[in-house]
């Protein structure tokens, strides 16, 4: 059940650090950003889902840098649903410079569905599964 979700974006002065280039930290607000996309795409608005009692708390991380993100370079981060089981969720992640297509960094987020007023681990919503079925 894999599929893949692009998201593009052109990093801020902001992002970048004292050498000109994009702060390693700024690297997994990239990877949240395209997360939330993702789930956009699912038509579950992340705001939504926590509307609803859920939650999507971060259990593991990682990131590898291969070539340095420059400001205001065009990039295309590919998230790929890799799999779920139980109440986790694995996300990888992929930033290519969208003009050259050249990969920049890799990396993957795991998490785990949560109920918001307990913070206990919960199957995923139904309308979640329902949507992975459609991809």
């Amino acid at each position: 059940m894999k599929f893949v979700h692009k998201t593009y974006l052109r990093p801020r002065y902001a992002d970048t650090d004292q050498m000109g280039i994009i702060h390693h930290a700024k690297y997994f607000e990239y990877f949240e950003i395209a997360r939330t996309e993702f789930l956009r795409s699912l038509g579950l608005p992340y705001a939504e889902l926590e509307n609803e009692g859920y939650l999507l708390p971060l259990t593991d991380c990682y990131a590898k840098f291969i070539k340095p993100i420059k400001y205001d370079e065009l990039i295309r981060i590919e998230t790929t649903f890799e799999n779920f089981s139980g109440a986790r969720i694995h996300l990888s992640y992929k930033i290519f410079n969208d003009e050259t297509n050249e990969l920049l960094s890799e990396g993957f987020t795991k998490h785990s569905w949560v109920k918001k007023n307990n913070l206990k681990p919960t199957k995923p919503p139904l309308k979640f599964l329902e949507a992975l079925k459609t991809k």
